[in-house]
């Protein structure tokens, strides 16, 4: 350890040697003598004599005078002082000085006074800086001037306004360097491959204690995107160009390359996506493109298991062909098994028009068997037809045709009902943070309906609405608001299916409840669903590490059909796990208005947070 810490002194005087020697006042740096610069050699020279010889501690480096956070970057500045023999003591002492007044100028007290002293204790060696600041160096004028192709891309410009540079704020090194590389990037991101300053300065008077900024840059033309080629043999070259959102000729811009990449990615038929950008000076002003795909295997099998107080043993076995032709058809069969509820679907995918992994048509087939409560039991068969495409902003539109026949049972009276329900539906999800949301919110809406004119046993409206925002208040706490409301209308309402009624209770609604056991009863006390749904959920997250999080929550909600019926509150305590597959959440919940419960209640439940 004492080697490393020499070595990595050593190294560090090297590079602010070199730093201080080939920059001047007119970047950031205070400029060095000659003088200087051969006492800290010497000093280099016979350190690296006595290096294996040290055994000793570092010496300590006390900082008085300044904020911790210019302390700290002195001290970063410096590094480690490995120990030194006594009779070098004024020449290292006069190095650290020197160190010390480059790293007040790099945040712009060029006017600082710095004294050092040397001093060996009981402990070991210390050098103690007392600094006297002054007043600080600060921006005075700042001259940001673009030349070329990009003066006139209203896309680009607006980067003006990011640059931490403002007229009286203090002079920061960092911030200068910060400037040039946000304009560097930007332009990059573009497609001005050929941008270049033609003027970069600083020029900092001591007696005005005044820093006048200039940045100035030519942009160079703007690349274009040549050829598109693909690398693979499973897919017709029409499916894939239907993936595009640039075409050849379309200006250059990153973030369309990385879109591209992420929306293959994401589309389930690839195991590897390598898009390639052609920067070759063969190619002139244009950046042909390479796609290398490899597709996924023929056949996906899935596989869970799980348990929660409400359905108890719980399993889920699905299996998909994410590919069954040359033009992007999947298909997928999931079953799920549980003690209050059987299924099992069929759905098949038809990609269409651009971006088919938001645009696609979709049939979808499903017999489910539940058991909403302990007196209400249904047997449902469906099939459904939608097309869905996606806007560009951000929302998803599902229209949608579907027909349902559902045989239930309430108490000792069975029903059969029959429903042909178009409708509509629009989702949008937006989030910022991974893997922990730090911001962001979902919405859904939806609407359907069904009249005895057109072949539904009942006249039938029903809507839904359902919307959950998170927020980071301050690092590591986030609170999460849920809200859904549903309402339904008929013309027969004892007809209406069990499953098309609103009932609350359970892990994705009031928690502390058992799964529907919040509902209108019958005269036998026996749950019937209701017209209305209200629930309203408030959580409290605390991050506990990168994959752990603490909650706290508060559940108020309501299925009914009279709006004068008491809301029911459920509270409690999870943990959180940011598992491979998503979030994995455990809640232990009871009720707060109910004293007639036996137990809390434990919730399970897998998914994304929106």
């Amino acid at each position: 350890m004492q080697l490393q810490n020499h070595i990595g002194w050593i190294h560090q005087q090297f590079r602010v040697m070199y730093s201080s020697n080939s920059r001047g006042i007119a970047t950031n740096q205070v400029p060095i003598s000659e003088t200087s610069l051969a006492i800290r050699l010497c000093v280099l020279i016979i350190g690296m004599l006595i290096l294996t010889g040290s055994q000793s501690h570092a010496a300590e480096l006390a900082i008085s005078g300044v904020t911790p956070e210019i302390a700290e970057n002195i001290r970063l500045t410096v590094g480690t002082i490995p120990d030194f023999p006594e009779d070098l003591s004024a020449r290292v002492t006069q190095s650290v000085s020197e160190q010390a007044q480059e790293a007040l100028a790099a945040v712009g007290y060029f006017s600082a006074k710095v004294e050092s002293r040397y001093t060996r204790t009981s402990s070991g060696q210390r050098i103690s800086l007392t600094i006297q600041p002054n007043d600080p160096v600060r921006i005075r004028t700042v001259l940001p001037l673009i030349l070329g192709p990009a003066r006139e891309d209203g896309d680009y410009m607006p980067v003006l306004g990011r640059l931490p540079l403002r007229r009286n704020a203090v002079f920061n090194s960092d911030d200068y360097e910060t400037a040039k590389n946000t304009l560097i990037d930007a332009a990059l991101d573009r497609g001005y491959f050929e941008f270049e300053f033609i003027e970069s300065s600083v020029e900092v008077s001591r007696k005005t204690l005044s820093a006048d900024i200039t940045l100035k840059a030519n942009s160079g033309v703007r690349y274009v995107f040549g050829e598109i080629t693909f690398e693979q043999d499973t897919f017709s070259e029409a499916f894939l160009n239907r993936w595009l959102v640039f075409r050849e000729g379309d200006p250059f811009e990153s973030s369309q390359l990385a879109s591209f990449t992420k929306d293959l990615q994401d589309s389930g038929y690839f195991k590897s996506v390598r898009v390639i950008p052609q920067l070759d000076a063969k190619y002139g002003a244009t950046v042909p493109v390479v796609v290398k795909l490899v597709a996924t295997d023929e056949n996906h099998v899935g596989i869970g298991i799980g348990y929660a107080t409400d359905t108890e043993l719980r399993t889920k076995l699905t299996w998909s062909k994410p590919r069954i032709n040359r033009h992007g058809h999947s298909a997928e069969v999931d079953l799920r098994l549980s003690s209050i509820k059987q299924n099992i679907s069929f759905s098949y995918r038809i990609p269409r028009r651009n971006n088919p992994l938001a645009n696609y048509w979709g049939l979808e087939f499903g017999l489910q068997n539940e058991q909403t409560s302990d007196d209400t039991e249904s047997l449902l068969s469906s099939w459904q037809v939608q097309r869905v495409r996606k806007f560009s902003s951000d929302w998803q539109e599902s229209l949608f045709l579907r027909w349902e026949r559902e045989r239930f049972t309430i108490g000792d009276t069975d029903t059969d009902t029959d429903l042909l329900l178009p409708g509509v539906a629009y989702s949008r999800v937006r989030s910022e943070g991974r893997p922990f949301i730090t911001k962001g919110h979902s919405t859904s809406v939806k609407l359907m309906y069904g009249s005895r004119d057109a072949l539904s046993t009942i006249d039938f409206l029903k809507g839904t609405f359902n919307f959950k925002y998170i927020k980071e208040v301050v690092e590591d706490n986030t609170l999460i608001l849920a809200m859904q409301y549903g309402a339904l209308r008929s013309n027969d309402y004892p007809r209406v299916p069990v499953t098309q009624r609103f009932f609350a209770g359970g892990d994705r609604s009031v928690r502390g409840y058992a799964f529907g056991d919040l509902s209108p009863r019958n005269i036998a006390q026996e749950a019937v669903g209701g017209r209305y749904l209200e629930v309203t959920s408030l959580e409290y997250n605390y991050r506990l590490s990168e994959s752990w999080s603490a909650a706290a929550f508060v559940d108020v909600g309501r299925a009914f059909n009279n709006f004068d019926t008491r809301y029911s509150t459920g509270a409690g305590v999870g943990v959180r796990w940011q598992s491979p597959v998503g979030p994995f959440r455990l809640d232990v919940a009871m009720p707060v208005d109910n004293d007639d419960f036996d137990s809390p209640r434990i919730h399970l439940s897998l998914g994304p947070d929106l």
